[in-house]
């Protein structure tokens, strides 16, 4: 292959109806956006390509009809985050659900497949790596690396990787050009292996996980959706653990072996990555976004956002 654009991603577009746009509507420049309005449905698909070797992503689309979603990934590797899903479900890996890391490993000659519902919706950003990135241009920079393939398996369905999850959000929402792009692009890449080695390796079970059960998970997987769907109330540790029926102290612990962060600090990177959509995407004020995300005052949200992103809501918007 020479181009990932071409070989991969091109005949996908073409099947779907998707056409490339002069704008980037607030995606990097550098990147390709394209968008798409029919009975496929509507939405945008973003991708910064480096030739063969890797593809980042950023993409937001609503279907408008039942459909079987399919197409070549001949032993590519993928990693998605979803901010947002509903109605999609894929034929192997871990259950998609928002706020986990999706890995996708492709065999030789392999089509992925999903199903897509008549209403489902996704938000997410993901990176896709060609072979030639994972076996030829690592292995002759670093040598033997051991099995790049199943240390990213060992991350699908995970919740606790914070720097990951981050990093990801980070390419999303990047705007330089140029030299500048190009470096920064390949940074995350490289930061992003780095993540997925350092914890497949350094940290191959965390002491606390061993006592977390399949069905705890599902429980701490209901509760992050119930967070994403109920940003605007209040979601105290005890209002959280009724939902569960479970004790405050049962819930914290659950929650960090499970995602790797407190409940509050959860909660508080989740309403501060809706407001800043918001604040891109909307027209809203700044106070009817606070109000979106849990603070009925705007002075209480305009510090809060401020400590977490280091500007005001409105030094955010207009930077943005």
């Amino acid at each position: 292959m020479e181009s990932l654009e071409e070989n991969l991603y091109s005949a996908a577009f073409q099947k779907w109806g998707f056409s490339h746009s002069q704008q980037t509507h607030g995606y990097g420049p550098d990147g390709v956006l394209r968008t798409v309005e029919n009975e496929f449905g509507t939405g945008e698909y973003w991708s910064y390509f480096r030739g063969n070797l890797f593809a980042i992503n950023c993409f937001k689309i609503k279907f408008t009809k039942d459909r079987v979603l399919t197409y070549r990934c001949s032993e590519h590797l993928s990693i998605t985050f979803y901010d947002k899903i509903t109605g999609l479900t894929q034929r192997q890996g871990a259950p998609l659900s928002a706020g986990a890391i999706s890995v996708y490993l492709g065999g030789e000659g392999q089509e992925y497949q999903a199903y897509a519902c008549k209403g489902a919706s996704i938000r997410g950003t993901s990176i896709t790596f060609s072979p030639d990135y994972y076996r030829t241009y690592l292995q002759r920079r670093f040598g033997t690396l051991g099995d790049i393939r199943r240390a990213f398996l060992e991350i699908d369905g995970k919740r606790d990787m914070p720097d990951l999850i981050n990093l990801l959000r980070k390419a999303r929402n990047y705007k330089g050009t140029g030299a500048a792009a190009e470096l920064f692009y390949e940074g995350v890449i490289s930061e992003a292996v780095a993540l997925v080695m350092q914890h497949s390796s350094l940290y191959p079970k965390n002491h606390i996980e061993m006592y977390v059960t399949g069905e705890d998970r599902k429980a701490i997987d209901f509760i992050c959706e119930y967070i994403a769907c109920h940003l605007e109330e209040n979601l105290s540790c005890a209002h959280l653990a009724r939902q569960l029926y479970i004790g405050k102290t049962k819930l914290k612990t659950l929650f960090k072996a499970t995602t790797g962060m407190s409940p509050s600090g959860y909660i508080m990177r989740e309403r501060m990555e809706k407001a800043s959509r918001l604040l891109i995407e909307t027209d809203c004020s700044i106070a009817e976004i606070g109000k979106k995300v849990g603070y009925a005052k705007p002075g209480a949200f305009t510090e809060a956002f401020r400590r977490e992103k280091g500007l005001t809501p409105t030094q955010f918007r207009k930077r943005c």
